[in-house]
């Protein structure tokens, strides 16, 4: 290596060495998480959680999905969605050093090494399938612009040029044809993500055909240039195609999905309406203000009302807001301070410095192209309501990767022969400590940060959904604005048990309507979750600050319902609530009860009542049981459910009687304070309630036989 220097594959072979140490590092010192709530849900998909056959992803073409599916029956306990998605990086991000380094071996190392390290928290670190898609994207047009070998480096002795510059037929239509798949995989892991992609790479297509036109090349232009885009496109919309006659069937499950997706994105996607704006026009679709809320919280579980015709009458009567140049300046100026796109920049620059000639023109579209894409994706978004994060940062990474291309090739002509000797590690050693400090946020300071899998919100939450997640004879509704992603406490590369989420469900989302969740609803008999909460007694909300919302809209929903709430048990900091309903047709039983404690708790916000109920074990296996009360004087009655004195391994009291726990006849209600007391002015009733009707028990009030006044819980 002192005397004649790394060869070509020398520099390749040491460049996928460097790329496996820096997933190594990224593994095991930055913590990586998945990236949204919809990762999360697509691993579950893939994993079979959803209890349901995971070829059908709801946001991934279903050909990638019998790819993952294919792997999943190979070895079934691996999380087979990390490790494709994780392959494909690595193998997108690879093949672009290669291609770089191939054309020029000590520039194209050093941008290969930069991008590698730009790319690590973007990609391996905060994983997510948009920014995923676009990667693997823009390699494809990497190796289908610059991987034909026609870009030689000139500065090589004649060895090295052989080598890099002359490649065999066999050798370009590898290259063509990894392209093009790489360009299928990205279309069907993502297609809008593949679409920015695209258009970020339309300049280096353009510049070449303007090269051709001088040159009057343009049989070679259609050949080497267009033809295989024809190709990924044809594949790529023929897959859509094919997926559209195979799938989304009319009247399907997954036709209804994508139908409802659509007019979904339509509203919450780009912004409800103010109810204070609209409001005749809300009351004409028999919407509250309540339920304005809802659409402004992605609340929208209750099938009954948040439809997709009830998105595109809102869309119809909806009026397009004013272009806002003020979110472009903000824009930009949040821009310019993203260490991708200073990355990209860069070069750009360091390709403007006046330089000694290098004998040709330059080339202006491909190297500005990228600019000028970047700001159209950016007035589209802004135009429609918002920029997303990971939209920014995929379209970013295409923006850093063909600014680069376009300015390698006189960039290396300039630079190869000037990093000779110990210049070329000293370029090496200056391009990574440019890169950590523009990203030190990201490769540095999380080492000495705890992971976020092992936070104390993460490790409670992960305790709290294994703890609910073993009892099938319940369901839960947990809350989405809790601030507590699904995602949180797990290691993405952790495979998700099969019908681990079989008896959860969330109240927000545009997944409570894919086939998955909806098939694991049918399986439990409640296919709207909204009207599920006071139709049975299984129904369990947690998070505190969504309670009486809940409450509100179901109360102005639906006429005649009079609600009530009970706390029910506590994990960590997670409260599990049941919402409480009127009981109807309730028979008198020949067993007895009695109310024998009260006292206060929480600081008085709630009122504790405690009894027993006159009944074996074998009666009550299976049971509820609730606390019934009516106004001697109003007439007006209310219900809270209550638990049975069984606590399990987990410190749970039980909501249905469970024989092989202690046994006990002690029951106790935990429900708001009340502005009253419970005495003699009200008729009250221990009830069981076995799933179909109730029973009223004969029950004896001796609340305050002994005169004291209620108490502080001990």
């Amino acid at each position: 290596m002192r005397e004649r220097g790394l060869s070509v594959r020398q520099a390749k072979i040491l460049f996928l060495i460097f790329h496996m140490a820096a997933v190594a590092y990224a593994v095991f010192f930055l913590h990586p998480y998945y990236g949204s709530n919809d990762e999360f849900t697509l691993a579950a998909i893939a994993s079979g959680a959803y209890g349901s056959s995971p070829w059908y992803f709801i946001y991934i073409n279903f050909l990638f999905g019998w790819l993952l599916r294919c792997f999943y029956l190979l070895f079934p306990a691996w999380n087979w969605y990390t490790l494709v998605m994780y392959g494909l990086i690595f193998l997108s991000l690879t093949a672009i050093g290669f291609t770089w380094i191939g054309r020029f071996r000590r520039t194209g190392w050093i941008m290969a090494a930069v991008l590698t390290l730009a790319a690590l928290s973007p990609l391996y670190v905060e994983m997510q399938y948009t920014k995923t898609a676009a990667i693997v994207t823009a390699a494809g047009y990497v190796l289908l612009f610059y991987g034909g070998g026609d870009a030689s480096a000139r500065t090589e002795g004649e060895d090295e040029q052989r080598e890099t510059g002359r490649r065999g037929s066999a050798g370009r239509a590898l290259t063509m044809g990894a392209g093009i798949l790489f360009l299928l995989m990205g279309s069907w892991i993502r297609f809008q993500a593949f679409g920015m992609i695209s258009l970020v790479a339309f300049g280096i297509w353009l510049g070449r055909g303007v090269q051709a036109v001088r040159r009057r090349e343009l049989r070679v232009f259609l050949r080497r240039d267009c033809a295989p885009c024809v190709v990924a496109f044809a594949l790529a919309l023929g897959s859509i195609a094919l997926e559209n006659v195979l799938v989304y069937t009319p009247g399907s499950p997954q036709e209804h999905y994508r139908e409802y997706d659509r007019a979904r994105q339509e509203l919450l996607d780009y912004g409800v309406p103010e109810w204070d704006d609209y409001q005749e026009e809300y009351e004409a679709l028999g919407l509250t203000r309540t339920d304005v809320i809802n659409l402004e919280n992605w609340l929208i579980a209750d099938y009954d009302r948040y439809t997709a015709e009830t998105f595109r009458a809102i869309v119809a009567f909806r009026q397009d807001r004013p272009f806002q140049w003020e979110y472009l300046k903000d824009y930009l100026v949040i821009l310019v301070m993203k260490p991708l796109f200073l990355l990209g920049a860069a070069l750009t620059l360091l390709w403007l410095l006046p330089f000694p000639a290098s004998g040709r023109k330059r080339d202006w579209i491909p190297a500005l192209w990228p600019y000028a894409a970047l700001l159209g994706i950016y007035l589209y978004f802004i135009k429609i309501y918002r920029v997303l994060p990971i939209v920014v940062t995929a379209c970013l990474l295409g923006f850093l990767i063909f600014a680069w291309s376009a300015v390698q090739e006189e960039l290396g002509e300039r630079w190869e022969k000037r990093l000779r000797g110990k210049r070329f590690p000293a370029a090496c050693a200056a391009g990574v400590a440019v890169v950590c400090g523009l990203c030190v946020r990201m490769l540095v300071l999380p080492i000495w940060q705890q992971p976020l899998q092992q936070s104390d919100e993460s490790v409670a939450f992960r305790k709290f959904y294994d703890t609910i997640s073993k009892d099938k004879e319940l369901y839960y509704v947990f809350d989405p604005l809790s601030g507590n992603g699904m995602e949180l406490g797990y290691s993405i590369f952790e495979r998700i048990p099969e019908d681990y989420m079989t008896n959860i469900f969330t109240l927000g989302g545009w997944e409570t309507e894919s086939p998955q969740v909806v098939k694991n609803l049918d399986a439990y008999g409640q296919r709207n979750l909204m009207t599920s909460l006071y139709t049975s007694d299984r129904a369990v909300l947690i998070a505190d600050p969504l309670l009486e919302h809940l409450m509100q809209h179901l109360d102005e929903t639906y006429d005649g319902l009079f609600l009530t709430y009970s706390k029910v048990n506590q994990i960590d900091g997670f409260n599990l609530y049941t919402l409480n309903y009127k009981m109807s047709n309730l028979k008198d039983d020949g067993h007895t009860a009695r109310l024998s404690m009260t006292y206060t708790a929480e600081n008085g916000r709630y009122d504790v009542f405690e009894g027993t109920v006159d009944m074996t074990p074998e009666e009550l296996e299976g049971k509820s049981v609730f606390l019934w009360m009516e106004s001697k004087e109003s007439g007006k009655r209310r219900m809270y459910q209550g638990t049975w004195l069984q606590q399990d391994e987990d410190g749970l009291y039980s909501l249905l009687y469970d024989g092989s726990l202690a046994e006990t006849s002690q029951v106790r209600f935990t429900i708001p304070k009340l502005s009253y007391l419970l005495d003699d002015r009200y008729e009250v009733h221990i009830v069981i309630y076995d799933g179909d009707r109730g029973h009223q028990l004969q029950t004896d009030n001796l609340l305050y036989e002994d005169g004291s006044a209620q108490g502080e819980e001990p």
